[in-house]
Formats: C-alpha cells, structure tokens, sequence
C-alpha cells in the first residue's frame, strides 16, 4: 500500500520533470539602477507575472551588482516587475516566443518615491505567501481552482491549512474558530458559512491570524486570549456587484439536493441571503461537491439564513445575521470495547445503538462598532440562540469478562425532548487619550443559558451470574433543568512608561449562578403515567462561583521585536448547595497566573514568538451535582461537590519563514500543557458488570505536541508544488479504577506530503499520502497495549474539455492495521462527475456526478482513552448518482484589472 502512494506522487513529480525539460532554454536577463545616480541596486524584487490574469509565474532577486536573470521560462506574454523600498515600483511588457533564445532589458531605472514617470505606473506587488506580525497571508491568485470552486477548495491547497470531511479547518495543527470576510462576521462565528458559500474567484487574499481579544487590539498589550482566525479579502473590483447561484439536482435512491445564494455586495455593504435542502448529509449549501456526504449517518436538512454589513450613521459599522436550520437523521453505530482494569482483568463491551434524532435551530448574531469621536468608542455584540430536539435511541449490549464469559446483557430504549434558549452579550467601552498609548477601556459581559430536558428511560438487564441469574428493569421519566446567569467586567488601563515600554493594570470580576434540577419517577403500576417519585434519583442543586483578578502588564516594542511580561492574581469563590439534602460545600482558593509572550522578526518573511500563559478551569455543574444519572444502567454517572478548580499551565513556541525567491516555506510550532488539578474519572467495576464514573482531581497529566509544515516549488513554471506535514503528540493520562491508579501514555505520530500541479487551463491535479502512527501504554495492564496504523491516499483531480464540458474526480484510499477483529479494513472512495457549460456567458452549468463509485464506503474509528480502547463503526451514506442543473449570476461594477487603453500597464497584484 505504501508503495502506491510513493507511486502516484513520485509519477506527479516525474511528469512534472518531463514537461519542465522539454521546454526550450531561453533566458531573460538585466540590470536593476537608482534613476537618479546610476548606481546598481542590490538585492530588488523582480518577478514575471501572466499578462492574461496578472498572476504569478516566477520571481528572482537581483544579486549584488543589481543583475537578474529568468532561465527557462514558457512561451506567453508577460508583465516584468521590479520592487525596491524606497523606489516606485514599475513594470514592462515581455513576450516570450518558441523562437527566443535571448531577452535583454538592459538597464531598468528606477525613480525615488515621489518622482512622476510617464511610461510606467505603480504596480502593487504581493507574493503569494507573506508573513507580518502575528498573520500568515496567502495571495489567493496564486493557488489555482478549478471554475465556480467555493473557498473550501481553495484552502485546501494552502501550505498547513487542513479542511476535515466535515468542513472543519485547522491551520499549522490549530482549529479555526471563525472566518471573516473583509474583516466582518459571516452568519457569526460559523466558519463554515464562508468556506461553503463564497466562490473562490472572488477572494484576493486568505489571512491565518492569532487573533487577540476585543480588548488586547484596542490596548495593544496581549492578555493572552488568542483565537485562530480566517479573514477572506475580497477583490477591489469584486465589491460592488451582485453574485449567487441556484442549484437542483435529483439522483437515484431518490437523493435530492437543491438550493440558492444571493449576494450583493457595494463597498463597506454585505447582503447575502441563502436557502437549501438536501438528504445527502450535505450540512449546507454545498451543490456539486462530490466531496460532500461523507459524514456518519443518514440526515435530511433544511436551513435559510440572511446576513447583512454596512457602515451607516457616521461612525458606525453594524453586523447582523439571522440562520435556522432542521435536521432529521438517522444513525446505527457497532463497538467493540476494552475495559482496562487491572494487570490480569479487562471487560468487553459489544454495543450496537440505533437513534433517529430531529433538532431545529435558531441562531441570530449582531455586532454594533460605534466611533463616538476620536477618542471614544464602544462595541457591541449581542447573540441568541434557542433550540429544540427530539430523539429515540435503542440499544443492545454484552458484558463479557476477562475470560470471555458473558456477565451480562442488557436491552435499552430512551426517547427525550429538549429545548435550549441561550442568550449572551459583551459591551466593550474604549477611550484614547491625547497621550500616544495612554487608553481607558471596560469589558461587561452578561449571559443567560436554559436547559429544559424530559426523557423516558426503558431498560432491561439480565445478570448472567451462575448461582443467582436475575433480570432488572427499569421504567423512569427524568425531568431535567438547568439554568445559569453570569456577569463580569474587565477594566484596563495602559500607560506609557518610557520611550518604548508600555504598562497594563487590570481587574476583572466573573459572578456565575447555576441551578440543576433533576427530578426522577417511576412509572405507575396502575396506569401509563410516571407519577412515583424516586427520591434517591431526585435532587436540587444551585452553584455559586465568582473570581477577582488583578493583573499587572508590561509590553516593550522594538524595531525588531516586542515581548510582554504580566502576572494576575485570582481569587475563587464556590458555593455549592445542595437543597435537597441541606448540605453545604464552600471553597476558596488562589491561583498565581503569569503571562509571558515573545514576538521577534527575523526580517519581513521571518519570524519566532513564544506564549506562556496559566489559566483556571472550573468544574461543570453536570460533575459537581452528587446524583447518579443511571439513564445507561450499566454506565452510571455521579458528580463529585468536592472538585477543585484545575490549573493549565501552556507554552507555545512558533516559527514561521517564507523565502520570496525560492517560494520555499516553513511552519513550526512546538507547545505542551501541564495541569494541575485535572478532572478525570474514577471508575469503579462491580463484578456485575456494571461501571460507576466519578469525576475527581489529579496531578501529574500533560501532553506535548509539535508540527511542521514544509511547502516547495518544485517547478514554478507549471505551478506545481508540493507540502510536507509532520505532527507527533504526545499525552500522559491518569485514571483510578476500582481504587488502583492506571497511567496510560499515548504517542500519535502523523506524516503527510502532498503535490499540486496545475497546466495552464488544462487540468489541476492534486495528490497526496498519509502514514498516521498511535501508541497506547497503560501502567496496569501491559497486555493491553496497543499499536497501530492508519494510511490513506487521495487524488484529486480536473480535466477541461472543448466545448465547455469538464471531467473531474477524487479518490480516496484508506487502510486500517492494528484494530480489533473485524475492523482492519482498507475501502477506496471514488466520486466523480462529468460537467457541460451552457448558455452564451456559461451562467449555466449542467452536472452528472456520482459518489462512492466503486461502493466501499464505511466509517471505522478507535478511540483510546484513559482506561478503555474502543473501535466502532457507524453508518453511511453509499454509493449513489446525480444530475444536477446550476444557474451563477455574476454582475460587478469593478473594472478590469488586467490591460487599459494602448497597452498600458495598469496596476495589478500578484
């Protein structure tokens, strides 16, 4: 197996090779000078750009002596542009002939900021990745699509941006949390509603940020709460115009997939409108994805949403979206699980579970930025969301002991229904002094989450015990709520202290208040209502929790790099009241939170930063509440009034290079978390079978990771690339089962390489491997310990036709070692689709794509915990066909950004 994937990408590299040395040499040479003095100018920025979209073919950076040369470059038409700090850019026109062999500029002068040329103008030069302060950018242009892509597949071929099945991104290891667009919401914090629903072609940049707090912006000073970011820039020329498509298709075993998007888009406005439906797991709006439905399960979807951005009144830039959206599924899950318990014991666990589920959602965002004047401003962003569910689940199970015996076997069915109303709010007040860095700001933030949950419970167990068989049953309606109100306020103030230094002092106060009732009956034995109380079941309980913190900062800024050292001192506060029982549980501790970052720059493309940073984490009112939660009579949960807070101490250290002439770049990233206090589960085993779980503190857990990312040019020409992607992780987990400690110590070891190439408008072919390593060790039972391998190949590629059709596919190969018997499995994934433009400006797109072409699908995952190692396999959706007519609009205002009049050179990005 391993031997294909070195095939495919060693056979990529090789046709690429092939093609690059049957062009014809030729060369294009000449000398970079100062217009005003002659003399050479070392070391400029020249690169060749493709006259037909300005994108780029190749850069090279002129020696010592100002002189350049391109070897070997393809016949076209070329725009040659050079770049110098301190001197206006300029461009020339260069055609490139079968014939040439030769193409001397000669001396090109450049003119000193400020100087007016007539025959050249200022070009806006960008390379494809650049790397400034705390971002990592990619030119957008640089990184071909295939026709009407959405963003998804763009990030997909960025160097350490990985897009999971589900549309999950994670960029160098790290998941993203949202996606802008031109620095604005899109529908909230989803990061999906960007990548599925905005085409590709008008993106002109994708920006990777450590985005810092709301506050830390305004202040300038980290406070150490970063998150990672997207933040999609849209084409000058793209944002005043109207753009979206309508969609339908219809496919065997009645699979169904239809929707529209409506975008309109005129300077600082965003509207954008949507609607779809599906039952091919699609989770939005993603029409002729043959990627598209390889999640677990069988769902039908419906969702609708608007969205809207302006900048009206004077000052004021306002943000609001609204989105729903109902999902019916289905899913049948198998396991296989290996309770771990001691040096000579283990159970097995054999489960099969069936659910139907039905959950509708509302979600509604706003953000309201005010500038009151030049000093004074204020944020606000308010959110809601309320849900509702519906489920049924049935289950069977066996119980088997270490000698394989049956202990026993159970039959369980649960139907519940929920509903959720959250609402929260932040208020962000800011002020600037006359004073440069002097700043007054004051963060409140208030918040309302409910819960409201009833379920029937069915249960029946038989105990295969060979003296005293027996059978339980149990027949309960849980009736659960909970709610919580919370508030706090943060205020900072930052001071100038010398030339370069700056001071942060803050405060901050959190009050939380939670309440979880749970009320358990038994089911008459007279009639079908659950009226019989079940005091034992039944309990009330309220929380209290409140912090203070104070904080002292300072920051030093210098050309080449900034550091900020801080310390904050909390103060924690839990009441816990139990009022069922009268019981009382007060707790105070202190934590010491030092904070230390680290930003240097190398040089413009290079770059270190490190982050330490200690933080609390509270229990959860689910693992305070001291009631067992026997809705799973054989797994039952009870919470522990006596948890402490634990306490994460996180280091991180980065480094991030781009070299501009050889397009070579590097991520790196190494971090590793110690907490003290942790959470994790006591589990005690009866001899019954039957598993209690309880949550406690312990020292002595970590985990360690580090990943790498290597991107190369293998031929510039042909833009085909390729990326290398390392990442190891490793974690120590501690775990008590019946009284005994047990350290389990896993290893994940993760190499992936992939290629992309890309043949003028031809075809774009994408390859990749995958080898992903795991190693489990637990202290208790050596027996037990585990390897294995998970390997995967995938290929993706698309073919342009004459006559407006298109052919294009993927493949994906997956092989399994080391599982449980009946899960070491390999299945290959092929979907594909043949295309066929219509009408005389191609708005029309006619489809026929087929997913899971060869039938194999299945889903297969192990899970290793701290004292179990489980692998299950879940239901999916097959093998199906589709024929799908799309209909694009696409109206902009802009004008073209290519040729002016006379040939001139008009300004372009690259």
């Amino acid at each position: 197996m391993q031997q294909r994937i070195l095939l495919i990408l060693v056979a990529l590299v090789a046709i690429g090779t092939i093609a690059r040395a049957q062009q014809k040499e030729n060369k294009i040479t000449g000398k970079i000078a100062d217009q005003s003095n002659k003399e050479a100018l070392p070391n400029a920025a020249v690169a060749l750009l493709e006259r037909k979209d300005s994108s780029v073919y190749t850069t090279v950076v002129a020696d010592a002596k100002g002189a350049f040369v391109f070897s070997g470059s393809k016949p076209g038409e070329y725009f040659l542009v050079v770049s110098y700090m301190g001197f206006k850019q300029l461009s020339r026109r260069i055609d490139v002939k079968d014939t040439t062999t030769l193409i001397d500029m000669g001396t090109l002068a450049m003119a000193r900021t400020g100087l007016n040329l007539n025959e050249v103008e200022v070009v806006d030069q960008v390379p494809p990745i650049r790397i400034k302060e705390d971002t990592i950018e990619f030119n957008a242009g640089s990184f071909k699509t295939r026709e009407n892509a959405m963003v998804e597949e763009l990030l997909k071929k960025l160097p350490g941006v990985q897009v999971e099945k589900d549309g999950t991104i994670k960029a160098n290891g790290e998941t993203v949390k949202k996606v802008l667009v031109d620095g604005k919401p899109f529908f909230g914090n989803d990061p999906k509603m960007a990548t599925r629903n905005l085409p590709a072609d008008i993106i002109d940049k994708i920006q990777v940020i450590n985005q810092k707090s709301e506050q830390a912006q305004f202040t300038g000073i980290a406070d150490g709460e970063i998150e990672k970011t997207l933040n999609l820039t849209v084409k000058q020329d793209k944002k005043k115009g109207f753009f979206g498509r309508a969609s339908a298709g219809y496919g065997t075993d009645d699979r169904y997939q239809a929707g529209a998007t409506f975008n309109r888009f005129r300077e600082t406005q965003q509207l954008s409108v949507l609607g779809s439906t599906n039952n091919v797991n699609a989770p939005g709006f993603a029409i002729g994805d043959v990627r598209g439905g390889q999640s677990t399960g069988l769902t039908k979807s419906w969702n609708g949403g608007l969205n809207y951005s302006d900048e009206f009144l004077k000052g004021m830039r306002f943000n609001a979206s609204y989105f729903a959206d109902k999902n019916e599924s289905e899913n049948e899950t198998s396991s296989e699980r290996q309770n771990i318990f001691r040096p000579d014991s283990s159970s097995y666990v054999n489960n099969f579970n069936n659910i139907l589920s039905d959950q509708v959602n509302h979600r509604v965002f706003m953000r309201m930025d005010y500038q009151i004047d030049s000093s004074h401003s204020v944020l606000v962003t308010p959110m809601f969301t309320y849900g509702t569910g519906n489920s049924t689940s049935e289950s069977y199970s066996t119980t088997l002991n270490n000698a394989k015996d049956t202990v026993n076997s159970s039959r369980n069915r649960t139907m519940s229904s929920s509903n959720t109303p959250n609402f929260s709010t932040a208020a962000l007040f800011r002020k600037k002094f006359d004073k440069k860095g002097r700043t007054l700001s004051a963060n409140l933030t208030f918040g309302f989450n409910s819960s409201e949950k009833e379920s029937i419970n069915e249960s029946y167990i038989d105990f295969h015990d060979g003296l005293n068989p027996r059978l339980d049953t149990v027949n309960q309606k849980v009736i659960q709520e909970s709610s919580s109100r919370r508030a706090g306020i943060r205020v900072s103030y930052t001071e100038p202290v010398f030339r370069d230094r700056f001071l942060e002092i803050n405060y901050a106060y959190n009050y939380n208040f939670s309440s979880n009732d749970r009320y358990t009956y038994n089911k008459s034995k007279t009639g079908d209502v659950y009226d019989v109380a079940v005091d034992s079941l039944t309990n009330l309980f309220e929380n209290v929790y409140s912090n203070h913190q104070a904080g002292l900062s300072l920051m030093t800024q210098k050309l080449r790099y900034n550091y900020t050292l801080g310390v904050n001192i909390q103060q924690n506060s839990l009441n816990s009241d139990n009022l069922s029982t009268g019981s009382n549980i007060r707790q105070q501790t202190w934590n010491f939170s030092p904070l230390a970052m680290l930003n240097y720059n190398f040089s413009a493309n290079k770059r270190l930063a490190f982050t330490y940073r200690g933080q609390t984490q509270q229990p959860t009112l689910e693992q305070l509440q001291p009631v067992p939660d026997i809705s799973n009579p054989l797994l039952v949960k009870e919470g522990n009034p006596d948890l402490k807070p634990s306490f994460n101490n996180a280091v991180t250290l980065t480094f991030n290079d781009y070299d501009h002439t050889t397009m070579r770049s590097l991520f790196a990233s190494l971090s590793g978390t110690l907490t003290s206090n942790r959470i994790v589960n006591s589990n005690t085993i009866t001899k019954e079978g039957i598993q209690v779980i309880k949550p406690i503190n312990v020292n002595g857990t970590y985990n360690l990771n580090g990943y790498l990312v290597n991107g190369f040019a293998l031929n510039r020409q042909q833009k085909t690339f390729l990326n290398t992607a390392t990442q190891a992780t490793y974690n120590r987990d501690i775990s008590f089962v019946n009284g005994k400690e047990n350290i389990t110590s896993s290893l994940n070891l993760n190499q992936g390489v992939n290629v992309n190439w890309v043949y003028k408008e031809l075809f774009d072919v994408a390859a990749g491997g995958n080898v992903n390593y795991s190693r489990a060790r637990f202290s208790e039972n050596k027996a037990n310990n585990a390897n294995y391998f998970t390997y995967t190949a995938t290929l993706d590629f698309n073919l342009n036709l004459p006559l407006g059709f298109a052919l294009g596919g993927d493949l994906d190969f997956v092989a399994n070692t080391g599982r449980g018997e009946g899960y070491n499995n390999q299945f290959t994934m092929v979907n594909g689709f043949v295309s066929k433009t219509v009408f005389s400006k191609k708005q029309g797109l006619l489809k026929l794509q087929a997913f899971d072409l060869l039938n194999q699908n299945v889903s297969v995952n192990r899970t290793v915990s701290d004292n179990y190692i489980e692998d299950t396999r879940s239901m999916v959706l097959r093998r199906y066909f589709m024929l799908s007519f799309s209909y694009f609009l696409n109206r902009f205002g802009g004008k073209s950004a290519a040729m002016g009049r006379a040939g001139k050179a008009q300004p372009v990005s690259f």
